[in-house]
């Protein structure tokens, strides 16, 4: 199967900038030393942790979150339902009442 051209480019884009930073990450490394450079390392990673249990403290749980329950759908006016639980589809049909 052929790579569409908006593909190709997105991919050649993330292949540059990858070396780009590797490349910047080599030179910062060259100028500062290993000891200093793995010192600041430490408390970006230290900070960017802690930022991360910040936002699961204060970020709230979104009430919905796409899983359908029993209690959420409504069967009143089907005669009968379908309901898939692994992929999260659910059928409604309505037939004609038996005679």
């Amino acid at each position: 199967m052929r790579e569409p051209q908006r593909g190709r480019a997105r991919t050649w884009c993330g292949r540059v900038l990858a070396a780009l930073v590797v490349g910047g990450l080599v030179g910062y490394l060259v100028e500062v030393g290993l000891d200093q450079a793995d010192k600041i390392a430490s408390v970006i990673g230290g900070l960017s942790a802690l930022a991360t249990l910040a936002a699961t403290g204060l970020l709230r749980p979104s009430d919905h979150t796409g899983q359908q329950t029993a209690e959420m759908i409504d069967i009143r006016h089907s005669s009968g339902v379908q309901i898939n639980q692994s992929g999260g589809n659910t059928q409604h049909n309505s037939f004609p009442a038996p005679r």
